[in-house]
Formats: structure tokens, sequence, C-alpha cells
């Protein structure tokens, strides 16, 4: 998808596989490309992800996302909602501290990139 956006200045994902959640495990795949869509190198200023659990192959993807977006200047993530869940998938303060503190964490492409969480 991005590489079909050459011009892509803000990305939003909102996904929840209620499915598949079972054993907080999702049954999703993302390989990394091979090459850096240039809608990341010199265009993307907003990124926001709703529903955000902080699953590895999530941390992924916001990891390639965070270290290839040079001109990103604000990053929102937001974890998912617990109104809208069963009990056992709802987000606890401790898990979104975890959330929180791993993203903090990743490398980023742009100096300016603002880090939002909630």
């Amino acid at each position: 998808m991005l590489q079909q956006s050459p011009k892509l200045r803000s990305l939003k994902l909102n996904e929840v596989h209620f499915d598949c959640i079972v054993s907080r495990d999702p049954m999703l795949h993302w390989d990394e490309p091979s090459s850096v869509p240039e809608t990341l190198k010199s265009v993307l200023e907003t990124f926001e992800w709703r529903n955000y659990r902080g699953w590895k192959i999530e941390r992924e993807l916001a990891t390639f996302i965070f270290k290839h977006s040079k001109r990103l200047k604000i990053a929102t993530f937001s974890p998912v909602d617990p109104k809208e869940l069963r009990m056992e998938l709802r987000t606890t303060v401790g898990m979104k501290y975890r959330m929180l503190t791993d993203l903090a964490r990743l490398p980023r492409g742009s100096t300016e990139c603002e880090l939002v969480f909630g």
C-alpha cells in the first residue's frame, strides 16, 4: 500500500481482530519490505494507530515506520478501548506503561517526531 501512495502524508491504522485474540497472539503476518517506500523516507508526517496492543508483530511494524519516516512529526498510539472488549482483553495500566516505554525506546528517523500515547 505504501509503495502505491507516494504522496501519503498521514497514515491511520485502526484494526482489531476479535476472532484471533484468544491467546493474546494475533494471527497476523507482516514481512519487512526489501526496500523502504518513498512516502516514508520523504513524505509521511502523521501516523496514528488506534487499538494498539503492543504485540511483537505490531512493535515490528511500528519500528519500521519510526525508523524510516524521516519527516514524521507526530505518532499517536491508542490502546484498545476497554469498554468495547471482553474482560480478558482489557488493557491494564501496567500493559499501557509497557507499551509506552517500548514505543519511546524505538529508534526514530525523524528528530522532530513527537510520541503521543493515550
